[in-house]
């Protein structure tokens, strides 16, 4: 329990990785130079692969948890999202042994306008889940101090909408529809992020209320940390 270290190498199997950007970390710790540099890590773990995709995820939506006028938060989120993958492109065109096409880049409400038919189960399960367990309350209280959020409902909101998502996607039941590789329901799908991963979300894939799983994806209840360049296993964390 709780030792963990660097992925040795990749399934040769088609799979997807995706990567969670935060407005917040846009410019910073999640900059198109950074988010090249994690690739090229990633890519150093193919050994041989049928296929291997990236999805971008930008978190705009989760942001107007805010006491920020909407229409300000709109300019400023579509402006960085336009010029952060406009600058990603141009790295990998830059360097020709990129398939452009196994990259796609989405917002929080695109996927869930894409997942409409899943994600209001997952959410209200995931609500549930705070009202009724104390200790799922204490996880999400603690990660909310933590990131900055304070502990007011919309940063519950926030955190609690966040996770459901991931759940949902590494469990095998989000359509991603990326145009490289395509049945993401036959493969694997690993979430990577610059940091440990928020004690409430491990919690929620410990306790799987939904009782979701996916046999088909090696890393179900995984989380890979591109700081430390190390992969956390989920059911073997003790929080």
């Amino acid at each position: 329990m709780n030792k963990f270290y660097d992925i040795n190498k990749l399934p040769t199997t088609e799979g997807i990785f995706f990567l969670g950007i935060s407005m917040s970390r846009i410019g910073n710790a999640q900059s198109p130079e950074k988010c090249f540099e994690y690739l090229k890590h990633l890519a150093s773990k193919i050994q041989y692969t049928d296929g291997i995709g990236m999805e971008m995820w930008y978190g705009d939506y989760l942001y107007f948890y805010s006491e920020d006028p909407a229409h300000k938060l709109r300019d400023r989120f579509k402006e960085q999202m336009i010029s952060h993958k406009n600058a990603f492109m141009n790295l990998l065109k830059k360097d020709h042994q990129w398939t452009h096409k196994a990259f796609s880049f989405k917002t929080f409400g695109q996927i869930l306008l894409e997942n409409s038919d899943v994600f209001p189960l997952a959410y209200n399960a995931v609500q549930d889940l705070y009202k009724n367990d104390k200790t799922f309350r204490k996880w999400v209280g603690k990660d909310c101090t933590d990131v900055g959020h304070g502990i007011e409902e919309k940063a519950t909101n926030f955190i609690l909408e966040e996770i459901a998502m991931f759940y949902l996607s590494q469990k095998g039941s989000f359509r991603l529809n990326n145009k490289f590789v395509t049945d993401t329901e036959k493969n694997w799908t690993l979430q990577a992020y610059p940091g440990k991963p928020l004690k409430s979300e491990i919690y929620l894939f410990q306790k799987n209320p939904l009782n979701l799983h996916n046999p088909k994806n090696p890393y179900e209840n995984c989380y890979y940390d591109l700081d430390e360049k190390i992969l956390y296993d989920y059911n073997r964390i003790d929080i």
